[in-house]
């Protein structure tokens, strides 16, 4: 039975006849791999995988984020590790809770906070808010619009997205109607990180693959094929670092905590198996008795480190050649949490304020809309979506502010306008936030 499941992860990973792990030893695209003799160069497209943190337990990230901090009847923590500190973001000066305001500058230039609302306060609505609350096209997930749009650009093993950290039924992700397996990061581990697996050593996979290659264009190729091969191959040594690099990544899984989803999310990029990625970071949780907002600060404190770390690695591998594409990190919550606290209890359910973080390369940093008071708690604002600042006449009204921060991931990631047109019903891109 464990070796019926490895074969069937290793076919999940990499594909049926392993071409994603040929084109990972060699760095020849599998759609190269799989058609060698009709393969011609092209220019890359400007196409980026997404990590996102997802959560069903509607966590208060939306609490203490620039933005929220204008006005002095939103409640903050006062724990010191929370303390509001001034921050520049995007030409704005803002005040933001500390592990926010501290994340290096080289960070904080591409991170985007995105103020919006999900229309829910209710837990297992989570998969509908996946799903844009019905605003997305033959109710598909946003991740999976992603993902089916960005794989032929990015040449990923599957279509599908792949999740490392689901918790529950509420937080396992559709395909086209497809329920997908959850992937931990101890399986991952179990299944790759062994003596007797393919990616302990690429070059001799890497070897085989790249003679057969030149031998065909040697024989049937034209110069022009044989010219973009030499391009693409990559060296026995950097398929040996590459085979190093990935195992001992592994390697350092010990569970499936938040550290081990990083860790196996990232290592998943590497492997370019899916566009997008999906994994669980906590940030306070479903804390209605947390008084004193002990746990929310625990919470947030170590959900920013984590974010921290998930985007200096990916940054790092990316840099070494261990990554071949640029990534986003976001978050996507079912909803945030009430910013004027009731009494001396903790938050109760905001459906209609939450703030999607989103870091990554395509992105420049600052802060879209803001909140504004309705009733006995607080909401998203109306964006201007020229500017992205918060405005009582803005022409991005409130019931439409979460559909503007998916098109404009969506063309961060590199989605087509017109596809995101097609699949998502209202919202708006908005141009300030990205870069080039």
């Amino acid at each position: 039975m464990k070796l019926h499941r490895r074969k069937m992860l290793y076919t999940a990973l990499f594909g049926a006849g392993g071409l994603g792990l040929k084109s990972l030893a060699t760095g020849i695209p599998m759609s190269i791999l799989a058609r060698p003799l009709a393969a011609r160069a092209q220019d890359a497209a400007a196409t980026r995988i997404l990590i996102l943190s997802s959560s069903s337990a509607g966590d208060p990230i939306n609490a203490n984020v620039p933005g929220t901090y204008e006005d002095s009847a939103v409640e903050h923590s006062n724990d010191p590790l929370m303390a509001p500190m001034a921050m520049t973001i995007g030409g704005q000066q803002l005040t933001a809770a500390k592990p926010w305001a501290e994340l290096p500058a080289s960070i904080l230039q591409k991170t985007v906070f995105f103020h919006h609302g999900t229309y829910t306060n209710s837990h297992p609505n989570h998969p509908k808010v996946m799903r844009l609350m019905g605003s997305v096209e033959r109710n598909e997930m946003l991740v999976s619009v992603y993902s089916d749009a960005l794989t032929a650009a990015l040449e990923t093993v599957q279509r599908e997205p792949i999740s490392v950290g689901a918790r529950g039924g509420n937080e396992i992700l559709t395909f086209q109607g497809r329920s997908l397996a959850n992937v931990s990061p101890i399986a991952l581990k179990t299944a790759l990180a062994q003596e007797d697996n393919a990616l302990g050593d690429l070059r001799p996979l890497r070897d085989q693959a790249v003679d057969e290659m030149y031998a065909l264009y040697q024989q049937h190729g034209t110069e022009n094929q044989r010219r973009m091969l030499d391009r693409f191959v990559v060296t026995r040594d950097e398929a040996r670092s590459l085979s190093l690099d990935l195992v001992e990544r592994l390697a350092t899984i010990d569970g499936n905590n938040e550290a081990d989803q990083v860790l196996a999310a990232s290592v998943l990029a590497a492997m370019n198996v899916s566009p997008a990625i999906t994994l669980r970071i906590d940030f306070g949780g479903d804390n209605h008795n947390d008084g004193e907002f002990v746990k929310e600060t625990r919470e947030t404190v170590e959900g920013v480190g984590h974010l921290q770390t998930l985007v200096e690695t990916v940054d790092g591998m990316r840099a070494e050649g261990v990554l071949r594409s640029d990534v986003i990190v976001g978050t996507l919550n079912v909803f945030g949490r009430d910013l004027a606290r009731k009494g001396r209890a903790g938050r109760d359910h905001n459906g209609r304020h939450h703030c999607a973080v989103l870091i990554g390369e395509g992105l420049r940093g600052g802060v879209v809309g803001g909140i504004e008071p309705t009733g006995r708690d607080y909401q998203a604002q109306a964006i201007d979506s020229g500017t992205g600042r918060a405005s009582a006449s803005g022409d991005i009204p409130h019931e439409e502010t979460f559909q503007s921060m998916a098109k404009t991931l969506g063309v961060a990631l590199g989605v087509p306008r017109t596809r995101l047109d097609e699949a998502i019903t209202g919202g708006q891109v908005i141009e300030s936030t990205l870069a080039g």
